[in-house]
């Protein structure tokens, strides 16, 4: 699991470098067969992303989680139950 968040951590890491000028950029990262749900918490990857994302909302099903490149950095964002 933890091999996995830090593959995806990872990777949103390389993508942000590729941004340049656009204000906000969204990127899908992975989805799970968890519902949706109503919750969504945001982290900076610099506070740990995914997991704190998900602390940050009160989730403990991750559903879905993307990554929102902007000119402030990178935010995670999970969504779930």
């Amino acid at each position: 699991m933890m091999k996995r968040v830090f593959l995806v951590l990872a990777a949103a890491g390389l993508l942000a470098s590729c941004v340049t000028s656009t204000p906000d950029f969204y990127s899908p990262i992975a989805v799970t067969n968890n519902p949706i749900g109503t919750k969504v918490g945001e982290a900076k990857t610099s506070e740990g992303g995914i997991l704190q994302a998900a602390q940050n909302g009160g989730i403990t099903k991750i559903a879905t989680v993307d990554v929102r490149y902007s000119k402030d950095g990178t935010t995670v964002i999970v969504s779930g139950e």
